[in-house]
Parts: C-alpha cells; structure tokens; sequence
C-alpha cells in the first residue's frame, strides 16, 4: 500500500512541476519555482535524489533559458531584417509593456502587454528610421513571434529540468 501511495505522490508532483513550466506562458518564473520545488524535495530525501552536483546542473540550464529568452527574441528580429532602432525599440518595449501589465493586472498583464510592448515598440521605433508603416508593422511582426519563441524554448528547458527529476525520483 506504501509503494502505491508512493508512487500517486510521486506523479501528483510532477504534474504540479509541469504546471509551474506552464506558468512561463504567463510571464511568471514557472521554471524557477519547479527548480525551488525539486530542491525542497532533495532536500527532505537528503539530497539522495537528485544531489547537488545535478542540482546545479539544472540551475545551470535555468540559467541558460533566462539568458535564451532575454535574447532570442531580440536576436529573431534582427535576423528578419530589423534595423538596430527597431530591435532596441523591440527591447523597450517588450521591458517597458511586461513592467507596466505588472501594474494593470499582475501575471497576465505582464504577459499580454510584455508582446504588445515588444511590437508597439519595434513599429514605432522602425517607422521613425524607415517612415514606412508596411515595414514597421512587418518588424513589429516579428518581434512577437521573436517573444512567443523565447518563451517556448524556455519551457522546453523547463521540461528538461522535470526529466531529469522524474529520471531520478522515480523508484
């Protein structure tokens, strides 16, 4: 009976961890959260589970998607042929819009205004260097789909981080 109950928990927590990636979709550090969760958890089994060594391996990957996701986006948008303004007004505003939907409505008004700052930022900054709305909008296009990607590659290191801990964990 033990070993079923074990084994519920078990699963019970991994689907918790995949809900905290989940979270990154809502600009809350979902992947983080789940890293603190698995730390916890090592903890109480007295770093038998994971260990440290592993743990910082993970942080080590965390690491990696915060600095991805800082930078994909930008990166994305200038390979589509952004001028500089228009990858530094992509930067602006996605900053200023995650920042400002803090404020209006905390988690989802980061998210929702983080990609309409990234766009309304590129578009400005775009047809004040080129003065054609047509390539503002096409850049400011791109600075979305540039933030959407950033976000995905940063969940899917998440799942990373649960794979290693569901290797480790499960009995």
């Amino acid at each position: 009976m033990v070993a079923v109950l074990q084994y519920i928990g078990l699963v019970i927590f991994y689907i918790v961890l995949f809900a905290f990636n989940i979270l990154i979709f809502l600009g809350v550090p979902g992947g983080w959260i789940a890293l603190g969760a698995i730390t916890i958890y090592d903890l109480a089994t007295g770093f038998t589970t994971v260990g440290w060594k592993l743990l910082l391996v993970m942080a080590g990957i965390a690491v990696v998607g915060e600095i991805i996701e800082s930078f994909l986006g930008l990166v994305y948008v200038a390979h589509k042929g952004a001028t500089k303004w228009g990858v530094l007004g992509a930067f602006i505003g996605g900053l200023t819009g995650a920042i400002g939907g803090t404020f209006i409505m905390p988690v989802i008004g980061s998210l929702i205004m983080g990609f309409v700052g990234a766009f309304a930022g590129a578009v400005l900054f775009e047809y004040i260097y080129y003065r054609s709305l047509d390539r503002a909008l096409q850049t400011g296009f791109f600075a979305f789909i540039g933030k959407l990607l950033a976000m995905i590659v940063k969940f899917v290191l998440g799942i990373a981080i649960v794979g290693i801990f569901i290797y480790r964990s499960w009995p």
